[in-house]
């Protein structure tokens, strides 16, 4: 049984198929309508997403205005609305490369700007 079980591991690991298994490479026909179909459908797709963030940086800025400038207000809007994908790509169409039309990434707040450091040799003021 252990001759069984190494021999068939040793089959296994120099067997050219399974060891040098690859996806299957795309076709020429694959290609060419991956090359044809990404810029016809960024033709249709561009437009609308440009019109969605195009309203969406102003709505953005109108939200941070009517909050008293509250920036993350403001982002709240203009990251899922402007940011994301804005032209379809072969890579899109296959799969490689995600399609995000509503993606602005993770929220970071904005970094502290530097000042000065508090001391503790000064006595705290009344």
């Amino acid at each position: 049984m252990r001759r069984l079980v190494i021999g068939l591991a040793l089959l296994a690991v120099l067997s050219p198929r399974v060891s040098l298994a690859q996806p299957p490479a795309p076709s020429m026909g694959e290609e060419f309508a991956k090359g044809v179909a990404a810029p016809a459908l960024s033709l249709v797709y561009f437009p609308a997403k440009f019109i969605v963030g195009t309203f969406g940086a102003l709505l953005g800025g109108v939200s941070g205005w009517a909050t008293g400038g509250n920036e993350r207000a403001a982002e709240g809007i203009w990251r899922p609305m402007v940011g994301g994908s804005y032209f379809v790509t072969s890579e899109t169409l296959d799969g490689t490369n995600p399609f995000l039309p509503f993606d602005g990434g993770p929220y970071a707040p904005p970094p502290v700007p530097p000042g000065p450091a508090p001391s503790s040799s000064m006595p705290p003021q009344p």
